[in-house]
C-alpha cells in the first residue's frame, strides 16, 4: 500500500503531467496519430487488409476450428501491420546516415515507429503459439 508522501508525491506529478496547455499545443498534439496512419486500423487500408486475408488463407488448414481460423487471422493481420510500418520506415529512413543529411525530427519519427512495431510482434507471437508456428526473435 502506498504511503501518504507517496500519495501526495503522485499527485503533484500528475498536475504536472496533464498534457499541452495551450490551443495550439493540443492541436499539434491531437494530430500526433495521423503522421503516418499506423494508428488506424488495418481495415482501413484495402491493400494491407487483403495482405492479411491472403496470409490468414495460407495459414488456415482445408477444415480449420474457429479457434484455428481466430489465431490465423490474428497472426496474418499483426504481419501485415509488421509490413506496413517496414514500409514507412522505409521512406523515413535516409539512404546515406553518414553524410550528416538526417535531422532530430526524422530520428524521433523513427523511434515512434518501434512501439508500434513492438505492438504488433507480440500480437504476432501470441498467434504463433496459438497455431504452433515457431517465431523469430
Amino acid at each position: 500500500m502506498a504511503t501518504e508522501r507517496q500519495i501526495k508525491a503522485n499527485r503533484e506529478n500528475a498536475k504536472r503531467s496533464t498534457g499541452p496547455k495551450t490551443a495550439a499545443g493540443r492541436l499539434k498534439s491531437s494530430r500526433n496519430s495521423l503522421r503516418h496512419g499506423l494508428s488506424l486500423p488495418l481495415t482501413s487500408d484495402p491493400a494491407a487488409s487483403a495482405k492479411a486475408d491472403r496470409i490468414a488463407q495460407m495459414l488456415a488448414p482445408e477444415k480449420p476450428d474457429d479457434a484455428h481460423v481466430m489465431a490465423a487471422s490474428e497472426f496474418a493481420q499483426a504481419q501485415a501491420e509488421l509490413m506496413r510500418i517496414r514500409a514507412v520506415r522505409k521512406e523515413l529512413t535516409p539512404l546515406d546516415l553518414a553524410s550528416g543529411a538526417t535531422n532530430i525530427e526524422q530520428l524521433r519519427r523513427l523511434a515512434a515507429l518501434d512501439r508500434y512495431e513492438r505492438l504488433a510482434r507480440t500480437k504476432r507471437q501470441r498467434a504463433a503459439r496459438r497455431l504452433s508456428i515457431p517465431s523469430d526473435h
